[in-house]
């Protein structure tokens, strides 16, 4: 079991995992994209050969990319904008969950989102992409026929509670998941960062593959 957030002993910790992964996750593409190059420049001698070479090159520099504009989110997420307005979770949280549904739908992941009316302290657009990554990562990371929980309602100490668990489908046999899920996911430190900027925190619990569970807590807006 993997705990993400529990205090800044653990952020600090993961610091290391984090930058190996994003070293491996730029430094990978940007090998095939030097050797794609450099073999279609040696030996490619027809253009099936050098149009297949530009198409791996560019698929390697996308995803280099994209790791790069990650990692600049990162660096981003500390910053928690202007707070000045409340910001009104349960719409945040219901547009989200509609805007996933066909992706969803498209990797055979069923989600349904929850919340009760609610005010919290923060940034409409940080929240927005603080919890877009963590649903990114929760449809992701999930098993093909397993069930993507999202609930949320306020606690008796001024926080706003949003929980999650990836729940399995006993009616389907589970499969074996293309990646192992990690606490040091970039995806997942961009959400904690941003949660954590605005006065909140995220704890998650990797336990078997595909089984994740966890929850944000967020300040209530004081009126």
């Amino acid at each position: 079991m993997t705990l993400l957030g529990a205090s800044d002993r653990l952020a600090t910790d993961g610091d290391s995992d984090l930058l190996s992964e994003v070293f491996h996750g730029i430094s990978q593409p940007l090998t095939a994209l030097e050797c794609g190059l450099e073999l279609s420049l040696r030996q490619d001698t027809d253009s099936v050969q050098l149009r297949a070479r530009v198409k791996a090159a560019l698929e390697s520099a996308q995803e280099m990319h994209q790791r790069v504009v990650e990692l600049r989110m990162l660096l981003d997420a500390e910053n928690p904008g202007d707070t000045s307005a409340p910001v009104a979770l349960d719409g945040l949280l219901r547009q989200l969950g509609d805007d996933f549904g066909s992706l969803a739908e498209a990797t055979q992941v069923r989600l349904f989102v929850r919340c009760k009316p609610a005010l919290v302290h923060g940034n409409a657009d940080r929240l927005r992409s603080g919890f877009f990554h963590l649903f990114e990562f929760l449809i992701r990371r999930s098993l093909p026929h397993r069930t993507v929980r999202v609930s949320a309602s306020p606690t008796t100490h001024g926080f706003f509670k949003v929980r999650f668990a990836v729940l399995r489908n006993f009616s389907h046999a589970d499969s074996l998941p293309t990646h192992a899920a990690t606490a040091s996911d970039l995806g997942l430190r961009i959400a904690q960062r941003t949660f954590q900027a605005c006065g909140g925190e995220l704890a998650l619990k990797l336990n078997t593959p595909g089984a994740v569970n966890g929850r944000v807590l967020l300040q209530l807006a004081k009126l």
